[in-house]
């Protein structure tokens, strides 16, 4: 190697260490050292970063997105999507029936399945799992809320019987906060003060996925082992470490240095491109049924008119925030719902851009109505900010002063218990349903008093008569007509300004083949189907 080669290394190296070490993460480095010792080559841990730290791995509490790859590796549900597709599949159900009537699901158990903890899989645990999160009633809990009763006619026979027809409850299954296996000896076992295990949970797991939590430290790092008794797939990777890691820079300098071996999300247009022409690296990119959204405030200040937030859906000027926040990885968002989820052309929803109505508005505001606070989701990297800094330029220029903030995951996920002064007038963040299926984007952003990430605590009737109409149709087409009306009544109400429909961009060590996508997102990668790529 040459002087000037070494010496370029060196620093690249050195700016490294000294980035890493500014955001308390050195030990990220030494910890990794160890490793495969390069971009192009791959050891048998996979190594991710998260950009924030999770809830908490317990499947009938966590309800967020960063996360999804600890709770997906280490527990499994009765049925799932398969890859970049709306159809679904087996999962530890082998096959499933359901009668004319809408009410009864009979679901086919897979033989020899077992718990981490060594317990078999029957339909009487399945019955377990259902009772636990139906009991514990947090976030997830509403996917389940309409099953009356459920029986176990034998080990591998589960029979679910609901109390109306739910158009979407196969989909409500296969989500990916959908109702998992939970084993109920590890429950028992656990369980203090009555509490189900919850604050056992907090720091282990009770699945049967291909991976068990084995390390689990709060804003620092977790550690999965692969499961040895795995009834699918087995793992080629041992194990997986993820890193709190809030700067996606700084993931993307440990990635090109060998130190990580996967980013799946956050990371800004210009870095993305540089990457694809970096041998030792991967960049694919897959459909994803995800928009970046802007929700608005309807309870606050000058946003708490409905003539100023349609007056605001029409002067943002969507183009200018998405084409340099996002390139390629994007397209304007056309319709309401996230791509894929309706026929094309339904609910459409693109206004026209026109200032005008706003400028008229805002030259009758006082000075203290034109301070806007803006906020975003920390978890939603440098895309998110880029959007956050563009729109209050746009802002600016229509005679508004907005300061921009990030927002932990956390207190994101807190607005709508939050007072009105601490939640912003507007809040970038990407919007898609818990399901493939329409019912979902409309029920967590939308429904009245049901979901945390109903932000503003938005609620109109007229729209909660169209989502149980929706819900208890007998057919996807007559549900369908339900969908496109209630994104009729949430344009009219003006409560989002929906922007791009989003690519999932997942760039991997060049060493790490076969990804396996899901089309929920951001980032939705199997972790137990990466392979090592064979030396040519």
């Amino acid at each position: 190697m040459s002087m000037t080669a070494d010496r370029r290394t060196f620093l690249k190296g050195s700016a490294l260490v000294a980035v890493a070490e500014a955001l308390g993460i050195s030990a990220l480095l030494s910890a990794c050292s160890g490793g495969a010792g390069g971009a192009g080559m791959v050891g048998d841990t996979i190594r991710f970063g998260f950009l924030a730290d999770m809830q908490v791995p317990d499947p009938d509490i966590f309800y967020e997105g960063e996360g999804l790859q600890v709770t997906l590796s280490a527990y499994e549900g009765l049925v799932a999507y398969k890859p970049d597709s709306p159809e679904i599949g087996p999962g530890l159900a082998e096959s499933w029936t359901v009668t004319d009537d809408g009410l009864t699901y009979t679901f086919k158990l897979r033989a020899g399945v077992t718990f981490h903890d060594g317990t078999p899989m029957t339909a009487t645990t399945i019955i377990k799992s259902f009772e636990r999160r139906t009991a514990i009633n947090q976030g997830p809990a509403y996917l389940i809320a309409d099953v009356a009763s459920m029986s176990a006619p034998d080990d591998s026979t589960l029979v679910v019987e609901l109390r109306h027809p739910v158009e979407p409850f196969l989909d409500y299954l296969a989500c990916p906060w959908g109702l998992k296996a939970v084993s109920p000896t590890a429950v028992q076992t656990h369980t203090v003060n009555g509490d189900l295990a919850q604050g056992w949970l907090s720091t282990h797991d009770a699945g049967t996925g291909p991976y068990q939590i084995t390390e689990f430290v709060p804003s620092s790092h977790y550690t999965l082992t692969a499961y040895d008794g795995y009834w699918g797939t087995k793992p080629e990777f041992t194990s997986l470490r993820i890193q709190i890691i809030p700067d996606i820079t700084t993931q993307r300098l440990l990635l090109e240095q060998g130190q990580l071996d996967v980013i799946t999300k956050g990371l800004p247009i210009a870095a993305i491109e540089a990457m694809k022409t970096n041998p030792t690296l991967t960049v694919v990119e897959h459909p994803t049924a995800f928009k970046s959204s802007i929700f608005l405030n309807w309870k606050k200040g000058v946003f708490s008119a409905t003539g100023f937030r349609q007056a605001m859906r029409s002067a943002v000027d969507v183009p200018a925030l998405i084409n340099p926040a996002y390139g390629s990885t994007a397209s304007r968002s056309t319709q309401f719902y996230p791509a894929g989820v309706l026929p094309d052309g339904a609910a459409p929803d693109a206004p026209d851009h026109d200032v005008s109505k706003l400028k008229a508005l805002i030259a009758k505001l006082s000075d203290s109505d034109k301070q806007i606070d803006l906020a975003y989701d920390e978890a939603g990297g440098a895309t998110d900010a880029r959007v956050a800094e563009l729109l209050q330029t746009q802002l600016a220029a229509l005679g508004l002063t907005a300061t921009v903030r990030a927002m932990p995951t956390s207190q994101v996920f807190a607005l709508h218990s939050a007072p009105i002064g601490q939640q912003p007038h507007m809040l970038v963040h990407g919007s898609g349903g818990d399901a493939l299926n329409a019912d979902t984007t409309l029920r967590i952003f939308f429904r009245t008093g049901v979901s945390p990430i109903n932000w503003f605590n938005y609620s109109n009737t007229a729209l909660d008569a169209v989502m149980d109409a929706g819900q208890r149709s007998r057919s996807k087409a007559d549900a369908e007509v339900h969908w496109v009306r209630g994104a009729e009544i949430v344009m009219d109400q003006a409560w989002v300004i929906n922007l791009c429909d989003m690519k999932d961009v997942i760039v991997t060590n060049s060493g790490i083949g076969q990804v396996v996508h899901t089309l929920l997102g951001p980032g939705m990668v199997p972790i137990n189907l990466l392979r090592k790529v064979q030396a040519r």
